[in-house]
């Protein structure tokens, strides 16, 4: 039986978070304020989907590697970035092949918690601190465990063009479960995915021990400042093996 990642992310995701496309910018262009970048600098987008932070950090003049398992969001992120100077990679997160090449990863949308063990979570922080370059700078944006459990929404249901999406909530054992169902016509496809939720301590303590040091804390992707009960995001920015002054 497959990861319930395997299953999850295939062309039915697009057609979900399509009008996703025109928020990549809004999405990082705040957090890039906080880290010192030029034109032509190096940049991971670890789990990459279908491009969208890849495509807008191309325009801003990064040199772009995007990486995913999926073959057919690399796909469309391929068709979607033509003549763009963008690499794209098939690839496990926890088995990043770079060494000390990246001036930047960035982790975008909650893409990290997908194992059920703390060493295979780890094992993605750990590639991320070999990949960069040191003094490198890593963007986690992550989910804020303790918003999520105080503000579950447990259903909902949506027109998403053509598609309607139904989306069933609850948290088990220290994981968030989602139930996903696409109904297009008479056709209809379920999903799941589950997030292992990691409150703050817990993700400061994994971070600094393989040199990811966090410099800022963030609650949303206007910059503004982390508050446990208050922001829905909980987005680091940390430096490769440099304390906070």
């Amino acid at each position: 039986m497959n990861a319930w990642y395997e299953e999850h992310f295939q062309t039915d995701y697009i057609k979900i978070y399509q009008h996703r496309h025109s928020e990549a910018g809004s999405e990082l262009k705040d957090l890039l304020e906080f880290i010192p970048w030029k034109k032509g600098q190096s940049v991971l987008d670890l789990c990459c989907g279908y491009g969208r932070h890849s495509r807008y950090l191309a325009q801003l003049g990064w040199r772009v590697t995007g990486v995913d398992l999926s073959a057919p969001l690399l796909q469309e992120a391929i068709n979607l970035s033509l003549n763009m100077p963008i690499q794209y990679m098939r690839c496990d997160m926890r088995k990043i092949p770079f060494r000390k090449e990246m001036d930047l990863v960035v982790n975008m949308f909650t893409s990290f918690g997908y194992f059920e063990s703390d060493d295979e979570n780890e094992k993605v922080i750990e590639g991320i601190s070999h990949s960069l370059k040191d003094g490198g700078y890593f963007i986690m944006d992550y989910l804020n465990p303790t918003f999520v459990e105080e503000n579950l929404i447990p259903y909902s249901r949506e027109e998403v063009g053509s598609v309607e999406l139904i989306q069933y909530r609850r948290i088990v054992g220290g994981h968030v479960h989602k139930k996903i169902i696409i109904k297009s016509g008479n056709d209809e496809k379920r999903y799941e995915e589950v997030i292992k939720l990691y409150h703050k301590e817990k993700m400061l303590s994994m971070l600094n021990s393989y040199g990811l040091i966090v410099q800022d804390i963030l609650g949303h992707y206007d910059a503004s400042c982390f508050n446990s009960r208050q922001s829905p995001r909980m987005i680091f920015i940390c430096q490769k093996g440099v304390k906070k002054i």
